[in-house]
């Protein structure tokens, strides 16, 4: 998934925009947007060097943080 697909995705779903994404796009079943959702392996080997990365250099409180909040997939 790309970087602007996930934003977009993340969009619509905090502005709870979910049901007239789907009625706006016939076909596109929550399902499918579920499974869209999903991070691609190359997406999960980045957030996993992100934080290991991290882990480095900032205290753990301040990762676990970052990683609440995401960061790991946005850097």
């Amino acid at each position: 998934m790309t970087a602007q697909a996930r934003w977009q995705q993340e969009l619509t779903a905090a502005l709870s925009l979910e049901n007239a994404f789907i009625a706006a796009h016939p076909g596109f079943t929550g399902a499918a947007l579920a499974e869209s959702m999903k991070p691609t392996r190359a997406e999960s080997e980045r957030a996993v060097e992100n934080i290991q990365s991290w882990r480095s250099y900032l205290p753990p409180a301040c990762v676990a943080s970052m990683v609440e909040e995401g960061w790991q997939w946005s850097t």
